[in-house]
């Protein structure tokens, strides 16, 4: 008998013969679970790439709690946007965090947001245009399936009966 049990991601409401149950959690489906799993990993990449870059954190030093705030100021674009928008940016937060003295890793962080933040919708506007470019190509493929149609059609009437061998 199925039991009424609820998406961890989502929060819809369903039954336990339905849904996917995953590590002791029940999800809505495996490409929901899927889907999550890649957000977490490309977020934790995001952190990984400032903190290591720009902030010169070694393994297993935690990051301030103001970097993942921040990064949630910017949650209207994707974290493959923000990650290539600092990649984009790498040499001028770089020259600014040699060149400047900064009182607190907060201010550090706040810096580099705000060049971030002058350059971002550049990035994404970018991002866009290949998205869209990208779903125009994949609607105009055709489909090659059968060629041996092409030419086939006969237009008027077909004399071919009447011919000889020797005049085809």
């Amino acid at each position: 008998m199925a039991r009424p049990c609820k998406c961890a991601i989502t929060g819809e409401k369903g039954t336990t013969d339905t849904f996917v149950k995953i590590n002791g959690k029940y999800y809505k489906s495996q490409e929901i679970y899927d889907a999550n799993q890649m957000k977490k990993a490309k977020r934790k990449e995001l952190i990984d790439y400032v903190c290591r870059e720009f902030l010169r954190y070694g393994n297993g030093q935690p990051f301030p709690t103001s970097l993942p705030k921040k990064l949630n100021e910017l949650s209207f674009y994707d974290d493959d946007v923000i990650l290539e928008t600092f990649k984009r940016c790498a040499s001028d937060i770089h020259y600014q965090m040699e060149h400047k003295q900064f009182s607190a890793e907060y201010n550090k962080i706040a810096y580099m947001f705000a060049i971030i933040k002058s350059s971002i919708a550049d990035v994404n506007a970018e991002f866009q245009r290949k998205k869209k470019q990208e779903n125009i190509t994949k609607s105009t493929e055709i489909e090659c399936g059968d060629l041996s149609s092409i030419g086939t059609k006969t237009r008027g009437k077909d004399i071919s009966s009447f011919l000889n061998d020797d005049e085809f």
